[in-house]
Parts: structure tokens; C-alpha cells; sequence
């Protein structure tokens, strides 16, 4: 199992070695930023699971780092730590995202401790119940998806639908499925339920080498308009989908991102239909 990353950022070197001997000692993996400017360069780039924030930073001020990461990425949690705590700043740290705010002067090891594990385990907890929340929004979205698939090729090509509006390699894999359905006993759904957004990919891809892709091409630019748009929602659908089939617990923004664009795609099919 990986080892969940914490990034501490402070200024003062004993401060840091203090709390890397703490934190270290309990398997976690410490990166170390010593300033503002490296706080969100470190942040950004190396993605940490709990950011260990001090409030009196060169460069950058904490209080902007904090800000700045809850603007950008909301579910890295930060737990700040100051030597000259007081109700006012207690105040504006909570209220501008941080998960827990520490008086460290002296840093003690229980509280540092207790303060991280608990942020973690709820942080872990809020993934395993995004990730059951998001099967069940993705498995229901690709049912309505097929449906209106079905409708536009249906509308597009007449009774030739199947055997023309549908590109033969998805054709093949959706038969497969559901001749592994049928061996399996499970309740029979037409074929077009056999398919998932990994089908749809290619073609919004435009890889030329599939025969019968053209087809499908031509129907997401008529009744989706902007092939760029439904394009980058399938495909990061398509990430998110394959993260929950490993299975691999989602992040926050992966499940705001999934609730966005199925709503953003399920309004536009509803009204493409009317």
C-alpha cells in the first residue's frame, strides 16, 4: 500500500526536523517546501495528501498559500501551524478552508500526530463514499447516454441503425457481452447496453483506421455541435470510469468533475431530444 504523502512547509529548520522526525516515524512520506512560492510549486506538482502549513512564510504568507490551494485544489487538505496564535487567526484560517488549526510553540508530537491521522482517515473515508456515490451516477448516466444514442442513430439512420450507424469493432464487443450475459444467466438489455465510454473514445479521436467510425463521427457532430466539448467529457469520464472499475478510490475533484459533466451532458441531451 502507498504511503500517504505530507507536505510540510516551514521556514525554521529545526521546526521541520521536528515534525519530519514525528511524522516520518509513522510511515508517512514528507516532502519540504521553505517558502511560499515553493509551498504551491511543491503543492501543485507533487500532489500531497495533507499539507502542513506555517502561517509566517517568506515570499508568499500562508495565509495566501492556503487560499491559493483551496482555490485550485480543494481536496488537498491543509492543517496550519503558528507560534503566535489568537482567536482572530484561528478565525481567518478556518473560514479561508483549512481543515484544523495548531499553536506550535512547542510542537507537540500527540497532537501533530492525532491532528493528521484523523484528516487522513476522514479523507479516506470521503474517497471510499465518492467512489460507491460515483458508480452508481456513472452506471446510470451510461444508461441514459445508450438510450439517447439509440434515439439519435435511430433518427439518423432509419432501421439501418444497428447494421449501419454502428461501428462494426463496438458491434462486435457489445455481441460478446452480451453472449457472456446469456452463459452467465444474467437478465438480457439490448445491445447498445453493452457498450461503455471506452467504445466512444476512438471515435471522438478521430482514428480514421476503424471501418464505420465515420458514421458514428457524423452523428456526435450533429446533435452535439462542438465535437471538442462532448470529446474532453468522454474522455475524462472515460478516466474516472476506469480509476472505479480497478478498483481505485476517487479524489474530490475527480467526483466534482463526474457530477459536473454528466449534468452538463444530460441537460444537452435533454434538450437535443425536444
Amino acid at each position: 500500500m502507498t504511503s500517504n504523502k505530507i507536505l510540510i512547509v516551514d521556514d525554521t529548520p529545526d521546526n521541520v526536523k521536528l515534525l519530519r522526525a514525528f511524522l516520518a516515524g509513522q510511515g508517512y512520506e514528507i516532502i519540504v517546501a521553505e517558502d511560499g512560492e515553493e509551498a504551491l510549486e511543491k503543492t501543485f506538482s507533487e500532489n500531497p495528501d495533507l499539507v502542513l502549513l506555517d502561517l509566517m512564510l517568506p515570499k508568499i504568507s500562508g495565509i495566501e498559500v492556503l487560499k491559493e490551494i483551496k482555490a485550485k485544489r480543494e481536496d488537498i487538505p491543509v492543517v496550519v501551524l503558528t507560534a503566535y496564535g489568537s482567536e482572530e487567526t484561528a478565525v481567518q484560517t478556518m473560514r479561508s478552508g483549512a481543515e484544523d488549526y495548531l499553536i506550535n510553540k512547542p510542537l507537540r508530537k500527540d497532537e501533530v500526530v492525532n491532528a493528521v491521522k484523523k484528516i487522513l482517515s476522514e479523507k479516506e473515508t470521503k474517497k471510499e463514499r465518492n467512489s460507491a456515490r460515483a458508480y452508481e451516477i456513472l452506471s446510470s448516466f451510461e444508461n441514459e447516454f445508450n438510450i439517447f444514442l439509440e434515439k439519435v442513430l435511430k433518427k439518423y439512420y432509419d432501421d439501418d441503425w444497428w447494421s449501419v450507424g454502428i461501428p462494426p469493432y463496438v458491434k462486435t464487443k457489445c455481441e460478446q457481452r452480451r453472449a457472456n450475459a446469456q452463459l452467465r444467466k444474467k437478465d438480457v438489455m439490448p445491445l447498445l447496453f453493452y457498450s461503455d465510454f471506452s467504445y466512444y473514445v476512438p471515435i471522438l479521436l478521430y482514428k480514421d483506421d476503424e471501418a464505420g467510425i465515420d458514421n458514428w463521427r457524423h452523428v456526435f457532430e450533429k446533435y452535439f455541435i462542438n465535437i471538442g466539448w462532448i470529446k474532453a467529457r468522454l474522455i475524462e469520464l472515460n478516466h474516472i470510469r476506469n480509476d472505479i472499475a480497478h478498483p481505485k478510490p476517487i479524489n474530490e475533484l475527480q467526483f466534482n468533475k463526474l457530477e459536473l459533466f454528466t449534468k452538463e451532458i444530460r441537460e444537452f441531451m435533454e434538450g437535443s431530444m425536444r
